[in-house]
């Protein structure tokens, strides 16, 4: 065998070898968490609870993050999901923890909801790692980024990016 054919059929070799990679599907996902004195939920203390509704996988009334779980400004968020299916994502304030804006003067006044945070509205800017799950979103990945905005004791996050198929 020439080098030639010998190089053609070694580089042939490792394209057949080479692992094929999921396409990734974007989405959306809107997290709502009212403050405990508005809602009746019941939050552990550390963490914020609500809902949760992601494009194409569904809506979830049960949704925890736990505030700081992996440093400072890095929270850890689960959703579980009617049939018992979690979502675990890791979620990072941007661009330090808890670094909430306001536009003007707006932030000091008004109702927020939330200890330590004066005024409405209130924004933060996050990104957030799909970093597992169980049931159909066992081996879930994916990445986005959005904002949460906290106005009249209730926090809404927006985030929208792309995750690998899921069962």
């Amino acid at each position: 065998m020439s080098k030639l054919a010998l190089a053609l059929a070694v580089a042939a070799a490792l394209v057949v070898a080479a692992p094929a990679t999921a396409a990734t599907v974007p989405y959306q996902a809107t997290y709502v968490e009212p403050a405990p004195i508005n809602s009746g939920f019941a939050c552990a203390p550390g963490t914020t609870c609500g809902s949760a509704s992601f494009s194409g996988l569904g809506h979830s009334d049960d949704q925890v993050a736990v505030f700081n779980a992996c440093g400072f400004g890095c929270h850890i968020r689960t959703i579980t999901f009617d049939d018992g299916s979690t979502l675990v994502i890791r979620t990072e304030d941007q661009p330090s923890g808890f670094a909430f804006t306001s536009p003007g003067n707006s932030g000091s006044h008004g109702y927020i909801g939330f200890p330590g945070q004066p005024g409405n509205p209130q924004f933060l800017e996050i990104t957030e790692t799909i970093i597992g799950g169980t049931g159909r979103f066992a081996g879930a990945t994916g990445s986005g980024a959005g904002t949460v905005a906290l106005h009249g004791g209730t926090a809404i996050g927006k985030t929208s990016g792309d995750h690998a198929p899921v069962t």
